[in-house]
């Protein structure tokens, strides 16, 4: 068997099914927005059995973009590009696409008609004409988010597709108009022989060892390789090639190996983890955070219908938001410290009173760079699950990391914990670091 630590996308298909990608905007080259539009991409692709080739930034410089463009259509039958649909000057996309297929733009009166809606009683400057504008044969894809429509069409043998910067438009847009579209052009487009999963609290470089370790451990053929996708509260990775059995029997040794905390199968979020569990429960949380700031709140309404499982959260971040929130009493603040056992325990039992719901969740800590001390260094946090007629779990982690790793890090670690406690499940030995 070959060495399995391969790149993150390893080469495995045709030519005919790769792409490349192209981010156009100055205000992505110049790290004003982050581009996330590649990772989204890239991880679609890739389940639809395409090979990605690169992905790009360009900035608004029709020099640059241009030559991007024309070296994109020689590498690969299928070329996507993000950003530059908007209706001003340095929005380049259709010009450019124009421009290397050495045609004009042409005016979409429909195009207009469902632009002027959406801005009905509002006055639309004439600028906003351009965004109804597409290179000439050159198809438009709807878009019901936005203003901007995106467009599609042959550019030398290649499939170019346009799209919109805003995630909020270009991720519909991708799956209602571009799948069904990749679909009919390139026909054997889905196949899925790809498993997916997603690593939680394991360090990229953890699950690089244990997938070699499972690899060599079940046997796996040379045709079996995995790639991974780090995000900020999870690692999804993909094992591709092989036969099913083989693929199963990689994932079944790494969540032996790594534990069912912190090993699922599919793309999971750790929030939808949360969610199904209170689901499942019929309960709904309540939060009560210091360290992390609202980000377990946060990562639990980032989901679509949370309103269904999540009360709400009090930030009590000072000592003295701690006692008049949540009751916790001051001489115990005094005599434990805010990062204790004792002291998120109460915090999570206020919650579950304060609150009246079912379930409630308490995280303490020290995110740093400063506050540290030799018995509670940078990086202690002590988190609490309490569910109604269920107790009270506690756990201490150290984090490692800067003050925002920490804090998410904290934050997943939190509803990993509310969630096995809400399934009955045992939950991790926290020794050592992450």
């Amino acid at each position: 068997m070959r060495d399995p630590h391969a790149p993150t996308h390893p080469p495995d298909g045709p030519r005919e099914r790769s792409a490349v990608l192209i981010s156009a905007g100055t205000e992505l080259t110049e790290g004003i927005i982050q581009d996330t539009h590649v990772r989204f991409l890239s991880g679609e692709l890739t389940a639809l059995g395409f090979r990605v080739l690169r992905g790009v930034q360009v900035p608004d410089d029709r020099a640059l973009f241009r030559a991007e463009l024309d070296r994109a259509v020689t590498e690969a039958p299928l070329v996507l590009i993000t950003g530059g649909l908007g209706p001003t000057s340095d929005d380049l996309t259709r010009e450019i696409v124009a421009e290397s297929a050495g045609v004009g733009l042409d005016f979409h009166p429909e195009a207009w008609d469902a632009l002027l809606a959406r801005f009905s009683g509002r006055t639309v400057s004439d600028t906003n004409r351009k965004q109804a504008m597409a290179p000439r044969g050159f198809g438009l894809l709807p878009n019901p988010n936005g203003t901007a429509p995106g467009f599609q069409g042959d550019l030398r043998g290649s499939l170019v597709v346009a799209m919109p910067g805003p995630p909020s438009e270009l991720r519909p847009m991708f799956s209602t108009s571009v799948v069904p579209l990749l679909g009919e052009r390139f026909p054997a487009a889905g196949d899925r022989g790809v498993l997916w999963g997603t690593a939680l609290m394991v360090p990229e470089s953890s699950l690089e060892e244990a997938l070699r370790t499972c690899a060599r451990e079940a046997g796996c053929g040379e045709d079996l390789r995995w790639g991974t996708r780090v995000d900020e509260d999870r690692i999804v990775f993909s094992l591709r090639g092989g036969e099913s059995a083989e693929r199963d029997s990689l994932m079944d040794r790494l969540v032996r190996h790594l534990g069912a905390v912190r090993v699922r199968r599919g793309d999971m979020r750790p929030a939808q983890l949360l969610t199904d569990a209170l689901l499942a429960r019929g309960a709904r949380l309540a939060v009560a955070e210091s360290c992390t700031g609202g980000l377990v709140g946060k990562y639990m309404t980032d989901l679509a219908g949370s309103s269904r499982v999540f009360w709400g959260g009090f930030l009590t971040y000072s000592n003295e938001a701690k006692s008049r929130l949540l009751g916790v009493p001051g001489a115990l603040l005094a005599a434990e410290g805010a990062v204790s056992e004792a002291v998120v325990r109460a915090m999570a039992e206020g919650a579950l009173a304060g609150s009246g719901v079912e379930a409630a969740l308490a995280v303490s800590g020290i995110a740093g760079p400063e506050g540290g001390t030799p018995g509670k260094p940078v990086g202690t946090v002590w988190m609490a699950a309490s569910v109604e007629r269920g107790g009270v779990e506690a756990r201490r982690f150290n984090f490692s990391g800067s003050r925002d790793m920490v804090r998410r890090r904290a934050a997943v670690a939190a509803m990993l914990l509310a969630e096995s406690l809400l399934r009955g499940q045992e939950f991790l030995d926290t020794r050592g670091k992450w």
